[in-house]
């Protein structure tokens, strides 16, 4: 059993210079609506300007979310819309492209900014961007304080993985790491205890007393946590389930049920 031993409205434009386009293509790229809102909400104060492609009325929402931060839009070709994005055949904008400054990424250096975080993913060489898009999603949604993701070997945030998560991206905060087994001693050094999620892990999920400082460690698609990762974890938990053939979860269904289960514990404490 996992026991613990504790936006005046802007006009739209309909021409972009040269020089503008250069800086432009220093920004972030957030695509698609649910994404674009969610920079809306989060930091509207960041973002440079939205370009927009179709009918104007499809883009009602978005017009009014850009009026109200004053925040400059403009309609264009779908062929230039396409072109400024970068968008290739799969990728589903819905027309909407929002220029925004960088998001802050995290580092080793950065871990006071957890003092007061009660829970923290930590991903071991996750290497699928869905998986991780469906990570980041989850994250949000259930109140994760950080996601820490490697530097080397992994996925990385890109504009697919934000517009994947539907505006999650912006309601967490990111960690890229060079050492998860450092990154772990560390947070354990401040007090985290931490959890690691393996098919044969000897402790269930559903009997697990969480920490009040507690990151979960999630293993990479396919080869699960590596072993000296799992070395780091005070405890290796497993999901119930499972039968002949479909012996585990990917890693992104894995972590929503593990946050599911984590935040359910917390609640009824």
């Amino acid at each position: 059993m996992c026991q613990q031993i504790h936006y005046t409205a802007a006009q739209p434009n309909t021409t972009m210079s040269s020089g503008t386009e250069l800086e432009l293509h220093a920004k972030e790229k957030i695509f698609g609506k649910h994404s674009v809102r969610g920079v809306f909400i989060a930091r509207p104060q960041e973002i440079d300007s939205v370009l927009l492609a179709g009918k104007e009325d499809y883009h009602g929402d978005i017009i009014e979310l850009a009026a109200k931060h004053n925040i400059p839009y403009e309609f264009t070709t779908w062929p230039n819309f396409k072109q400024q994005g970068e968008f290739t055949e799969d990728d589903k904008h819905q027309g909407v492209l929002a220029f925004v400054r960088p998001r802050r990424i995290y580092n080793e250096d950065d871990f006071d900014e957890l003092q007061d975080a009660k829970c923290v993913l930590m991903l071991d060489q996750i290497t699928n961007p869905q998986n991780f898009a469906t990570i980041i999603r989850s994250a949000a949604f259930f109140g994760a304080d950080a996601i820490m993701f490697m530097k080397n070997r992994a996925v990385d945030i890109s504009p697919t993985v934000t517009r994947y998560a539907v505006g999650g991206a912006e309601f967490v905060k990111f960690f890229q790491i060079t050492n998860v087994s450092q990154s772990l001693e560390d947070l354990k050094r401040m007090g985290f205890w931490t959890y690691g999620f393996d098919e044969r892990g000897s402790d269930p999920l559903n009997q697990c007393n969480f920490a009040e400082k507690s990151v979960l460690v999630v293993g990479a698609e396919g080869q699960g946590l590596r072993k000296k990762t799992k070395s780091y974890c005070d405890f290796l938990v497993s999901i119930t389930g499972g039968v002949n053939g479909v012996e585990s979860l990917n890693a992104g269904t894995a972590t929503s049920i593990a946050l599911y289960e984590f935040f359910r514990a917390k609640a009824a404490q």
